[in-house]
């Protein structure tokens, strides 16, 4: 499975006076598409990727429309490249139910292996890279 989506509905403590989503919810919202994501293609961080480092090194998001309390929202998730110590999980996110189903925020991760002793990029296993590109949608 290519790309994988989450429902979420914003709830009031993720707006802010205007009652419009805060940035940082949408920050965890790609983040819950990823982990779910990671869970579908068999790599769960809970549990196969426990004891590796796996910091995000880039984040980057784009607001297309309004998102408000309460409205419910489709996020999508989908591997967008895979490099040798790294891979980026691309992001969209649509209100549900809209008839012209724009996306209203976009967003993209990048995911970096770390040795945790050296504190620098490693290569990705062979397995879980093999896993991502599968599932890299270009």
């Amino acid at each position: 499975m290519p790309t994988t989506t989450i429902r979420v509905r914003v709830p009031f403590v993720d707006v802010d006076s205007t009652q419009r989503i805060h940035y940082t919810a949408w920050l965890r919202f790609m983040e819950v598409a990823e982990h779910h994501l990671m869970r579908t293609i068999g790599f769960a961080y809970a549990t196969v990727l426990r004891d590796q480092a796996y910091p995000r090194v880039r984040l980057e998001c784009d607001f297309r429309g309004a998102i408000q309390y309460d409205d419910e929202l489709a996020v999508e998730a989908r591997v967008e490249r895979v490099g040798r110590s790294s891979w980026t999980v691309a992001f969209t996110g649509r209100h549900v139910g809209a008839p012209d189903a724009k996306p209203v925020a976009t967003g993209r991760m990048t995911i970096v292996r770390m040795d945790p002793e050296t504190q620098r990029a490693s290569p990705l296993p062979d397995d879980l890279r093999q896993a991502l590109a599968a599932n890299l949608v270009g």
